[in-house]
């Protein structure tokens, strides 16, 4: 654990595991991405990916560096997480360098604050409170608020390494477990491939590239499938389409945050 007078941290593995300013409570922080057939998360949660090496360079008081090779159903990569804490919050940020031609449905640096810490959330113009919707209000903008009576965090996007297949967004989610907010590359066009997908609690279906294309061709429904799940949230049916970025051996992307507290 990092005590200040404003601050405190604790430090599982070389990152973050629960920072807490007053009333204000992060309770997770990592990176997440995904492919067609797995998904990546430092969570219990993901599937399909395997961590060939995992090493924790550094875990605190002050800073946290880890390092992990992963190896996922349509590609292999390394990353280096890395977290230092400054005198109102944390800057937490991501490296991934591939080791194989690789697929992305994404790539994210997340944080979760505790639903009772804020009460308000403010990003792109929108404001909302937590009610539990799970829809994620994502804009290609570099800020977010989230404010409450304890006091209020601004997260900041401060480095964005996006090369030609990425373009960098920003979202909250009032998730049940907490308000979620992810700095994220997502592929943009020209997408290396189309990808139709439905996901619930017994299964799981994607679709190969020429039938996502096949079914996106029908007048009107590519822009009723397109990131559907995400924007319906809570009830939406989890049946949505997106692209694909691909990245050549030995690439490089990155996102890095900045979280700074205000107590009330």
């Amino acid at each position: 654990m990092r005590v200040t007078d404003f601050i405190e941290c604790d430090w599982e593995y070389g990152v973050p595991a629960a920072i807490r300013c007053g009333g204000m409570h992060g309770i997770d922080f990592g990176i997440e991405t995904a492919d067609r057939h797995s998904f990546f998360t430092l969570a219990p949660e993901r599937h399909g990916a395997r961590i060939i090496e995992d090493r924790a360079l550094q875990n605190g008081p002050e800073a946290g560096e880890r390092n992990l090779t992963v190896a996922m159903a349509e590609g292999r990569w390394s990353a280096v997480i890395t977290s230092k804490l400054h005198e109102r919050g944390l800057a937490l940020g991501a490296s991934l360098t591939t080791l194989s031609p690789s697929l992305f449905q994404d790539f994210v640096v997340r944080v979760v604050f505790s639903t009772e810490s804020f009460t308000a959330a403010s990003i792109g113009g929108e404001h909302f409170e937590h009610t539990g919707s799970n829809i994620y209000h994502q804009h290609p903008v570099r800020q977010a608020a989230l404010s409450g009576p304890a006091g209020a965090v601004e997260i900041r996007v401060s480095e964005t390494v996006a090369g030609p297949a990425f373009q960098q967004v920003l979202y909250v989610r009032d998730a049940p477990e907490g308000w979620v907010v992810h700095a994220r590359l997502i592929p943009k066009p020209p997408y290396a491939l189309l990808w139709v997908r439905w996901f619930n609690r017994f299964a799981r279906m994607s679709l190969p590239d020429w039938a996502s294309r096949a079914l996106l061709s029908v007048p009107g429904l590519k822009p009723r499938l397109w990131y559907a799940a995400e924007r319906g949230g809570r009830d939406a049916l989890q049946l949505q389409a997106s692209g694909l970025a691909h990245l050549n051996s030995e690439e490089r992307i990155a996102l890095s945050m900045e979280m700074t507290f205000e107590r009330s």
